[in-house]
Protein backbone atom coordinates (compact mmCIF):
# COMPACT_ATOMS: atom_id res chain seq x y z
CA UNK A 1 0.00 0.00 0.00
CA UNK A 2 2.56 2.54 0.45
CA UNK A 3 4.76 1.72 -2.64
CA UNK A 4 1.26 2.39 -4.19
CA UNK A 5 0.38 5.83 -2.89
CA UNK A 6 4.00 6.61 -3.20
CA UNK A 7 4.43 5.72 -6.68
CA UNK A 8 0.41 7.37 -7.99
CA UNK A 9 1.80 10.78 -6.13
CA UNK A 10 -1.17 9.98 -4.01
CA UNK A 11 -3.85 9.93 -6.43
CA UNK A 12 -4.08 6.53 -5.14
CA UNK A 13 -4.80 6.25 -1.36
CA UNK A 14 -5.92 3.43 1.21
CA UNK A 15 -7.99 3.69 4.18
CA UNK A 16 -6.18 0.77 6.64
CA UNK A 17 -8.35 -0.92 8.75
CA UNK A 18 -7.28 -3.64 11.11
CA UNK A 19 -7.38 -6.83 13.02
CA UNK A 20 -11.10 -8.37 11.52
CA UNK A 21 -12.48 -5.82 12.10
CA UNK A 22 -14.95 -5.98 8.68
CA UNK A 23 -14.69 -9.66 8.47
CA UNK A 24 -13.12 -13.07 8.92
CA UNK A 25 -10.62 -14.65 6.69
CA UNK A 26 -13.57 -17.32 6.02
CA UNK A 27 -15.21 -14.30 5.04
CA UNK A 28 -13.19 -12.33 3.39
CA UNK A 29 -13.88 -13.84 -0.27
CA UNK A 30 -17.61 -12.76 0.11
CA UNK A 31 -16.92 -9.77 1.39
CA UNK A 32 -14.89 -8.30 -1.10
CA UNK A 33 -17.43 -9.84 -3.63
CA UNK A 34 -19.95 -7.75 -2.18
CA UNK A 35 -17.87 -4.62 -1.89
CA UNK A 36 -18.19 -4.54 1.94
CA UNK A 37 -14.84 -3.54 1.59
CA UNK A 38 -12.12 -3.30 -1.51
CA UNK A 39 -8.92 -4.82 -1.26
CA UNK A 40 -8.28 -7.86 1.54
CA UNK A 41 -6.98 -11.17 1.94
CA UNK A 42 -8.58 -14.45 0.41
CA UNK A 43 -7.85 -18.14 0.54
CA UNK A 44 -7.68 -21.14 -1.04
CA UNK A 45 -7.30 -22.96 2.19
CA UNK A 46 -10.71 -21.38 3.54
CA UNK A 47 -12.82 -21.28 0.58
CA UNK A 48 -11.46 -24.49 -1.57
CA UNK A 49 -15.03 -24.52 -3.06
CA UNK A 50 -14.89 -21.11 -4.17
CA UNK A 51 -11.52 -21.32 -6.52
CA UNK A 52 -11.42 -25.15 -7.75
CA UNK A 53 -8.18 -25.05 -9.03
CA UNK A 54 -6.52 -23.12 -7.30
CA UNK A 55 -6.47 -25.57 -4.68
CA UNK A 56 -3.52 -27.18 -6.68
CA UNK A 57 -1.41 -25.00 -4.31
CA UNK A 58 -2.73 -26.27 -1.03
CA UNK A 59 -2.06 -30.31 -2.20
CA UNK A 60 0.37 -32.05 0.32
CA UNK A 61 4.08 -32.33 -0.80
CA UNK A 62 3.30 -30.11 -3.97
CA UNK A 63 6.45 -28.05 -3.61
CA UNK A 64 8.61 -27.68 -0.51
CA UNK A 65 10.51 -24.51 -1.60
CA UNK A 66 8.27 -21.99 0.04
CA UNK A 67 10.37 -19.30 -2.42
CA UNK A 68 9.60 -21.22 -5.57
CA UNK A 69 6.18 -22.01 -4.54
CA UNK A 70 5.09 -18.35 -3.88
CA UNK A 71 6.52 -17.39 -6.95
CA UNK A 72 4.66 -20.54 -9.26
CA UNK A 73 1.46 -19.62 -7.52
CA UNK A 74 1.97 -15.69 -8.91
CA UNK A 75 2.70 -16.72 -12.01
CA UNK A 76 0.17 -19.27 -12.36
CA UNK A 77 -2.69 -16.66 -11.13
CA UNK A 78 -1.57 -13.93 -13.36
CA UNK A 79 -1.50 -16.03 -16.85
CA UNK A 80 -3.52 -18.94 -16.49
CA UNK A 81 -6.93 -17.91 -18.11
CA UNK A 82 -8.61 -20.69 -15.73
CA UNK A 83 -6.76 -19.00 -12.72
CA UNK A 84 -7.98 -15.80 -13.50
CA UNK A 85 -11.52 -16.46 -14.46
CA UNK A 86 -11.81 -18.18 -11.02
CA UNK A 87 -11.42 -15.00 -9.34
CA UNK A 88 -13.49 -12.82 -12.21
CA UNK A 89 -16.18 -14.92 -11.31
CA UNK A 90 -15.75 -13.83 -7.60
CA UNK A 91 -15.91 -10.27 -8.30
CA UNK A 92 -12.21 -9.90 -7.73
CA UNK A 93 -8.93 -9.17 -9.44
CA UNK A 94 -5.85 -11.56 -7.49
CA UNK A 95 -3.11 -8.83 -6.91
CA UNK A 96 -0.36 -10.96 -4.95
CA UNK A 97 0.44 -14.31 -2.86
CA UNK A 98 1.95 -13.81 0.96
CA UNK A 99 3.71 -16.60 1.75
CA UNK A 100 4.06 -18.37 5.01
CA UNK A 101 6.05 -20.75 6.59
CA UNK A 102 5.73 -24.48 5.49
CA UNK A 103 2.92 -25.74 7.29
CA UNK A 104 4.60 -28.20 10.04
CA UNK A 105 3.64 -29.39 13.36
CA UNK A 106 3.25 -28.13 17.21
CA UNK A 107 2.95 -31.27 18.92
CA UNK A 108 2.17 -32.76 23.00
CA UNK A 109 4.27 -36.01 21.33
CA UNK A 110 7.96 -36.72 20.38
CA UNK A 111 6.92 -37.48 16.90
CA UNK A 112 9.74 -39.51 14.65
CA UNK A 113 7.23 -41.75 12.02
CA UNK A 114 4.17 -41.69 10.07
CA UNK A 115 3.24 -44.21 12.20
CA UNK A 116 3.60 -41.99 15.46
CA UNK A 117 0.75 -39.55 14.29
CA UNK A 118 -2.09 -42.32 14.67
CA UNK A 119 -4.20 -42.07 17.39
CA UNK A 120 -3.87 -38.31 18.27
CA UNK A 121 -6.17 -35.97 17.39
CA UNK A 122 -4.39 -33.76 14.79
CA UNK A 123 -5.49 -30.09 14.00
CA UNK A 124 -6.01 -30.00 10.09
CA UNK A 125 -7.02 -28.37 7.47
CA UNK A 126 -6.41 -27.56 3.68
CA UNK A 127 -3.50 -30.36 2.42
CA UNK A 128 -2.94 -31.84 6.01
CA UNK A 129 -6.70 -32.53 6.15
CA UNK A 130 -6.29 -34.04 2.75
CA UNK A 131 -2.84 -35.91 3.72
CA UNK A 132 -4.78 -36.81 7.01
CA UNK A 133 -7.41 -39.04 5.38
CA UNK A 134 -5.20 -40.47 3.17
CA UNK A 135 -3.19 -41.33 6.41
CA UNK A 136 -5.90 -42.81 8.47
CA UNK A 137 -4.99 -40.06 11.23
CA UNK A 138 -7.29 -38.15 13.36
CA UNK A 139 -8.02 -34.68 11.59
CA UNK A 140 -9.67 -32.27 13.85
CA UNK A 141 -11.03 -28.78 12.47
CA UNK A 142 -10.20 -25.92 14.60
CA UNK A 143 -10.56 -22.51 13.33
CA UNK A 144 -7.31 -19.82 13.43
CA UNK A 145 -8.65 -18.12 16.34
CA UNK A 146 -9.23 -20.94 18.38
CA UNK A 147 -5.90 -22.70 17.87
CA UNK A 148 -4.06 -21.82 21.40
CA UNK A 149 -7.34 -22.44 23.65
CA UNK A 150 -7.95 -25.61 21.80
CA UNK A 151 -4.12 -27.11 22.22
CA UNK A 152 -3.77 -25.68 26.00
CA UNK A 153 -7.12 -27.58 26.68
CA UNK A 154 -6.05 -30.67 24.88
CA UNK A 155 -8.68 -30.72 22.71
CA UNK A 156 -5.81 -31.38 20.49
CA UNK A 157 -2.44 -33.42 20.67
CA UNK A 158 -0.97 -31.70 17.87
CA UNK A 159 -1.68 -29.52 15.10
CA UNK A 160 -0.35 -28.52 11.75
CA UNK A 161 0.21 -24.37 11.70
CA UNK A 162 3.08 -22.36 9.96
CA UNK A 163 5.31 -22.80 13.10
CA UNK A 164 8.50 -20.49 13.77
CA UNK A 165 7.05 -17.24 13.15
CA UNK A 166 2.99 -17.68 12.69
CA UNK A 167 2.57 -20.04 15.67
CA UNK A 168 4.47 -18.44 17.47
CA UNK A 169 2.76 -15.14 16.81
CA UNK A 170 -0.42 -17.30 18.82
CA UNK A 171 1.42 -18.52 21.89
CA UNK A 172 1.96 -21.71 20.14
CA UNK A 173 5.78 -22.27 22.24
CA UNK A 174 4.43 -21.56 24.94
CA UNK A 175 1.83 -24.39 24.95
CA UNK A 176 3.27 -27.04 22.96
CA UNK A 177 7.00 -28.53 23.70
CA UNK A 178 7.73 -30.24 20.58
CA UNK A 179 7.89 -28.44 17.17
CA UNK A 180 8.13 -31.44 13.87
CA UNK A 181 9.60 -30.47 11.37
CA UNK A 182 7.59 -32.59 8.53
CA UNK A 183 6.63 -29.66 5.94
CA UNK A 184 3.33 -31.02 4.97
CA UNK A 185 2.15 -28.09 2.47
CA UNK A 186 1.78 -24.42 1.45
CA UNK A 187 -0.41 -22.16 3.16
CA UNK A 188 -2.25 -19.88 0.67
CA UNK A 189 -3.31 -16.00 1.15
CA UNK A 190 -3.59 -14.10 -1.83
CA UNK A 191 -4.50 -10.16 -1.59
CA UNK A 192 -7.19 -9.29 -4.28
CA UNK A 193 -9.29 -6.80 -5.17
CA UNK A 194 -12.67 -5.67 -5.94
CA UNK A 195 -13.68 -5.90 -9.69
CA UNK A 196 -15.64 -2.84 -9.34
CA UNK A 197 -13.00 -1.02 -7.84
CA UNK A 198 -10.15 -2.37 -9.63
CA UNK A 199 -12.10 -1.49 -13.09
CA UNK A 200 -12.68 2.62 -11.74
CA UNK A 201 -8.71 2.74 -11.92
CA UNK A 202 -7.28 4.45 -14.45
CA UNK A 203 -4.92 2.22 -16.41
CA UNK A 204 -2.10 4.23 -15.78
CA UNK A 205 -2.62 3.82 -12.21
CA UNK A 206 -3.54 -0.23 -13.03
CA UNK A 207 -0.05 -0.38 -14.23
CA UNK A 208 1.26 0.69 -11.32
CA UNK A 209 -0.72 -1.38 -8.63
CA UNK A 210 0.84 -4.71 -11.43
CA UNK A 211 4.29 -3.42 -10.90
CA UNK A 212 4.25 -3.21 -6.95
CA UNK A 213 2.10 -6.41 -6.61
CA UNK A 214 5.00 -8.31 -8.67
CA UNK A 215 7.29 -6.65 -6.27
CA UNK A 216 5.57 -7.72 -3.42
CA UNK A 217 6.06 -11.63 -3.66
CA UNK A 218 9.57 -10.85 -3.29
CA UNK A 219 8.87 -8.30 -0.46
CA UNK A 220 7.13 -11.18 1.34
CA UNK A 221 9.44 -13.94 1.23
CA UNK A 222 11.85 -11.57 2.37
CA UNK A 223 10.16 -10.55 5.18
CA UNK A 224 9.43 -13.89 6.21
CA UNK A 225 13.20 -14.73 5.88
CA UNK A 226 14.27 -12.07 7.82
CA UNK A 227 11.72 -13.10 10.66
CA UNK A 228 12.07 -17.30 10.68
CA UNK A 229 15.11 -17.07 12.43
CA UNK A 230 14.42 -14.93 15.17
CA UNK A 231 11.37 -17.13 15.53
CA UNK A 232 13.50 -20.61 16.29
CA UNK A 233 15.24 -18.64 18.63
CA UNK A 234 11.90 -18.12 20.77
CA UNK A 235 10.90 -21.47 20.68
CA UNK A 236 14.25 -22.47 21.92
CA UNK A 237 13.95 -19.91 24.47
CA UNK A 238 11.08 -21.22 25.61
CA UNK A 239 12.24 -24.89 25.62
CA UNK A 240 10.44 -25.81 22.61
CA UNK A 241 12.64 -29.03 21.60
CA UNK A 242 12.68 -29.17 17.42
CA UNK A 243 12.43 -32.77 16.15
CA UNK A 244 13.65 -32.95 12.63
CA UNK A 245 11.46 -35.57 10.43
CA UNK A 246 13.49 -38.33 9.25
CA UNK A 247 14.73 -37.93 5.38
CA UNK A 248 12.80 -41.65 4.96
CA UNK A 249 9.52 -40.69 7.15
CA UNK A 250 9.69 -37.49 4.72
CA UNK A 251 9.65 -39.71 1.91
CA UNK A 252 7.57 -41.97 2.56
CA UNK A 253 4.36 -39.09 3.67
CA UNK A 254 5.39 -37.79 -0.09
CA UNK A 255 4.89 -41.40 -1.30
CA UNK A 256 1.44 -42.05 0.37
CA UNK A 257 0.28 -38.67 0.80
CA UNK A 258 1.24 -36.83 -1.71
CA UNK A 259 1.02 -38.21 -5.51
CA UNK A 260 -2.09 -40.04 -4.59
CA UNK A 261 -3.81 -37.25 -3.26
CA UNK A 262 -2.98 -35.63 -6.39
CA UNK A 263 -4.48 -37.81 -8.73
CA UNK A 264 -7.52 -37.75 -6.22
CA UNK A 265 -7.59 -34.30 -6.97
CA UNK A 266 -7.44 -34.61 -10.22
CA UNK A 267 -10.30 -36.89 -10.43
CA UNK A 268 -12.22 -34.37 -8.51
CA UNK A 269 -11.29 -31.55 -11.09
CA UNK A 270 -12.43 -33.73 -13.88
CA UNK A 271 -15.82 -34.46 -12.46
CA UNK A 272 -16.56 -30.76 -12.01
CA UNK A 273 -15.93 -30.61 -15.78
CA UNK A 274 -12.13 -28.55 -15.02
CA UNK A 275 -8.99 -29.42 -16.63
CA UNK A 276 -7.58 -31.04 -13.32
CA UNK A 277 -4.61 -32.76 -14.66
CA UNK A 278 -3.45 -29.89 -17.36
CA UNK A 279 -3.28 -27.48 -14.18
CA UNK A 280 -1.42 -29.85 -12.06
CA UNK A 281 1.06 -30.61 -14.49
CA UNK A 282 1.64 -26.73 -15.31
CA UNK A 283 1.93 -25.57 -11.61
CA UNK A 284 4.75 -28.52 -11.08
CA UNK A 285 6.03 -27.29 -14.09
CA UNK A 286 6.28 -23.69 -12.73
CA UNK A 287 7.64 -24.76 -9.57
CA UNK A 288 10.31 -26.43 -10.90
CA UNK A 289 10.75 -23.70 -13.08
CA UNK A 290 11.40 -21.54 -10.03
CA UNK A 291 13.98 -24.32 -8.23
CA UNK A 292 16.45 -23.32 -10.50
Amino acid sequence: MDKVEQRTGGRIKFERIFGGSLSTLLDQAASIKDGVFDVGQVSYVYNPGLYPLGTVTILPAIEGDTRAWAYATHEMETTIPELIAEYTAMNQVYMFTWALEPMEFYSYVKITSLDGFKGLKIRVHGGSALAAQKLGWIGVSVPWEEIAVASANRVVDAACVPVPVTGRDAGLHTIYPYYIQLPVYQFHFATVMNLQKWNSIPADLQAIIIECNNEAVEDALDYLDSKIEQGKQDLIAEGVEFVEFPAAEKAKFAELAGAPVWADWVVSMNEKGLPGQRILDTFRALCAKYEQ
